[in-house]
């Protein structure tokens, strides 16, 4: 009995750093989102003018994200935007419609929640008042972090934090550029 004992013993002394990398790998590789996942988001943010004035309007998106593997996932992003959608100061009105392909990288992927990068380059439209110019050209380029949080079974709260630079290369002038919160639901199909 004590042989037993004692082989018990010096077999968990060898193997306490094996059942502790083991526990490590299988708590790491547990992953909210699986390859081959698919999302669908709605996103807003606030739209404030600079400036003279205090323009307040809103940007929304709808995404539509693919994971390619456990941490990393692709997306096509819809937005649109209005500068005077709450309060209209200037008398300048600009909206804007475009799509925005991404890529993500899951940082931390648990199963309550996540947090990740994205990269992403897209193009659209925008009208201007103050040019008198409709459907100029618009390119985008966005880099951030964002994360998701479990709330029900397919139902996430989402937060983006992008930068974010957009010019319009028909009259070769700055947009739009900064720092701006999301705010939306995220939901697996």
């Amino acid at each position: 009995m004590k042989q037993k004992r004692k082989l018990i013993n010096q077999f968990m002394k060898f193997n306490k750093p094996l059942l502790f990398l083991t526990i490590l790998i299988t708590s790491l590789c547990f992953s909210q989102n699986q390859k081959k996942d698919i999302f669908v988001s709605l996103q807003a943010a606030p739209f404030i003018s600079g400036g003279d004035s205090n323009d307040i309007g809103v940007i929304g998106i709808t995404g539509f994200e693919v994971f390619m593997t456990n941490s990393i996932s692709v997306s096509t992003s819809f937005f649109t935007s209005n500068n005077t959608l709450f309060k209209n100061e200037n008398g300048t009105t600009i909206h804007s419609y475009g799509i925005l392909p991404s890529v993500q990288y899951y940082i931390i992927n648990k199963s309550k929640f996540n947090i990740f990068g994205t990269l992403g380059y897209g193009f659209g439209f925008e009208d201007l008042t103050r040019s008198n110019i409709e459907n100029s050209a618009l390119t985008i380029f966005n880099i951030g972090v964002g994360g998701n949080y479990k709330i029900s079974s397919n139902l996430y709260l989402k937060l983006t934090l992008p930068y974010f630079y957009a010019k319009n290369i028909t009259i070769n002038k700055k947009a739009l550029e900064g720092i701006t919160p999301f705010f939306g639901v995220n939901y697996k199909l």
